[in-house]
Parts: C-alpha cells; structure tokens; sequence
C-alpha cells in the first residue's frame, strides 16, 4: 500500500500544480486580451484537458483521506453496532463502481487507441490520451476503497457533522 500511497500523492501534486498552471493560463490569456492580443486559442483547450486529468488525478487521494463527499446523518442514527458493517458494505459497493468504471473507461480508452480516434478543437488530440486517466485512476480508487473494507478502519465515522 505505500507504493500506492506515493502514487497517489505524486497525483494530488500533478492535480494540484495543474489547477494553479491553468489559473495562471486563463489570467494571462484574459490580460492579452485586455491589452489587444490575441493570445493563444490552446489554452482553453489544455484547461478543458486539465480539469478531467485533475478530477482523475486527486480522486483516489481524496478517497484515502476521506475527502469526498459523503453524508453521515444516516450512519449517524444507525445502531453503533452495525454502523461498521454498513460502512464496509458502503465501501464494497464504491468498489464495485470503480471497477466497472474501469473495465468501461478501458475499454473506451482501448477503442479509441485501436481506432485512431481525435479529439478535434484548437488541436488535435489522441482521444485515448484523455481517456487514459479514467482506468489508471478508478483503479486506484478501488484499492483505496478496500482499505476500509478490508483495513481496521472504515469510510464512515457514525457520527453527524464535519470533522475536520
């Protein structure tokens, strides 16, 4: 699990030094155009791009520290007793999810490659170049939803609020 805990921090990274580069982007292409140039027309493309890769790159780091969005109020009134059962069932059907998310986003991703498909905008890119991310990064978030399947710990605490 640490060799995917490190993979899944150099991802939050790349998520994160991205959405800086691509808000530094737009604010130069927005001051350019304030002064009369014309900037460039990729960079609300590889913005486009950025934000799926970002979306993907920060999921499964997200999962491991519990950082979605999940609401406690139900977990909250279950019986103690059974809220970490219902809590690993939770975790089990995120699971599920993912996986098929995989074998979907695979297959899409491997349909494009076969097929040589593009994306079309102010550049032309392989489409299995964006789609790539999807099964690489829902892999990852499988293995870090069996951690509270699996693990002493589990996705929900039981109780209502935020804990942070």
């Amino acid at each position: 699990m640490r060799l995917v805990d490190r993979i899944c921090d150099v991802l939050a990274v790349f998520a994160g030094v991205s959405l800086v580069l691509i808000m530094f982007a737009i604010v130069l292409q927005a001051t350019l155009r304030t002064f009369g140039f014309s900037g460039s027309s990729h960079i609300f493309t590889f913005s486009e791009y950025g934000l799926l890769y970002i979306a993907m790159a920060a999921s499964p780091w997200l999962v491991r520290l519990k950082g979605h969005v999940f609401i406690e109020l139900f977990t909250a009134v279950l019986p103690n007793s059974f809220t970490p059962l219902f809590s690993r069932i939770v975790s089990g059907l995120c699971i599920l999810i993912c996986v098929f998310l995989v074998w979907y986003t695979g297959e899409a991703t491997f349909k494009a490659y076969r097929l040589g498909d593009t994306d079309m905008r102010s550049l032309d890119m392989p489409k299995w170049l964006l789609l790539g991310a999807m099964p690489i990064c829902f892999s990852l978030m499988a293995v870090q939803f069996s951690r509270f399947v699996f693990g002493a710990e589990t996705l929900h605490s039981g109780e209502a609020g935020v804990h942070e």
